[in-house]
């Protein structure tokens, strides 16, 4: 743990830092497998319901050491979900731009970040034709929460900068192999 945050701080001396702010919207979910939930999507978009409608925004922070490294922090709050009710997911990672690989456009810029996150729903409890799922754990207060903690989540994002400072972002969640799903927003950079 000693050298990780050795290297961090030797990393944050090299260059300037940046701070970016976003805010995303998003309402459409893929996911790939059958689950046992079809029968509590409440937007369907095909009849096998693997394409799902829900209402979506993200807010999205993140510190950049300099440019190729920083720490992100992503919140999605979801007043509709897949089933119609309240969702949560807290994401914290280790974000990497595509500096790294090289890529020197001021106008593009892409970065990934990996790290954990907490998936938070109200109200799947309740539903009579929602089937429990064993991974999530219910609350112990009340039976109306239930959370789930992944190790390995993540999200990657592409912005087009149209001024030098505020870009077009787009979001993408991988929840392998669960759900998939996009957002599209607005970053601010602060330099």
């Amino acid at each position: 743990m000693k050298k990780i945050i050795f290297i961090f701080l030797i990393l944050s001396f090299q260059t300037n830092a940046q701070i970016t702010f976003g805010v995303k919207v998003s309402g459409l979910a893929f996911h790939p497998k059958k689950g046992a939930n079809e029968s509590c999507y409440r937007w369907k978009v095909d009849k096998k319901g693997r394409f799902v409608g829900f209402v979506g925004v993200t807010l999205t922070s993140a510190y950049y050491f300099n440019d190729y490294v920083g720490l992100k922090l992503s919140q999605t709050f979801m007043p509709f979900d897949c089933a119609g009710q309240f969702s949560s997911v807290t994401h914290f990672g280790l974000n990497l731009t595509d500096r790294i690989v090289g890529w020197k456009n001021d106008k593009h810029r892409g970065s990934a970040s990996v790290g954990p996150l907490l998936y938070l729903r109200k109200g799947w409890l309740q539903l009579n034709d929602c089937p429990q799922e064993p991974d999530f754990i219910n609350s112990t207060q009340n039976q109306k929460w239930q959370y789930k903690f992944v190790w390995y989540g993540g999200q990657m994002q592409y912005d087009y900068y149209y001024r030098t400072n505020q870009a077009v972002s787009v979001n993408f969640f991988p929840g392998h192999p669960y759900v998939y799903s996009f957002g599209v927003g607005e970053t601010f950079r602060i330099e």
